[in-house]
């Protein structure tokens, strides 16, 4: 049974924006990303979404659409959230992720409900 999916979607965003992410996110990398993957609407709607938020500005305002972006894939592409971010990971390297980042990445991944094997075969490409 998978474990409280928004907290463990809050922790991997969390994770994925402490490896200085921010910056990506607003780049025209991500948006091909995000075509690539068809959320580039969906992305875009949910920056806008958090316009006017007085508490949110900068970088936060960046960070938390992301958290909603995942959100967004786990609960509608459910079957498609290891892959997005496999492709993510892989997209955004400038250099490889510290090898416990993505152990604690896929560790949440696994509270989401996703086997073992397949968290194992979608994020092959960072094992090292």
């Amino acid at each position: 049974m998978p474990q409280n999916p928004q907290q463990v979607l809050r922790d991997i965003s969390d994770l994925i924006i402490r490896q200085d992410m921010s910056n990506y996110l607003l780049s025209e990398k991500f948006s091909r990303f995000c075509k690539k993957h068809n959320l580039y609407e969906i992305w875009g709607g949910l920056v806008a979404s958090l316009d006017g938020k007085p508490d949110l500005y900068g970088n936060d305002r960046t960070d938390y659409a992301f958290f909603l972006l995942l959100q967004h894939i786990y609960y509608v592409r459910r079957d498609k959230l290891l892959k997005i971010l496999a492709d993510l990971l892989a997209d955004y390297a400038k250099k490889p992720l510290p090898l416990p980042v993505v152990r604690m990445i896929k560790q949440d991944l696994l509270h989401l409900g996703y086997s073992r094997n397949e968290v194992k075969d979608t994020f092959s490409i960072t094992d090292r």
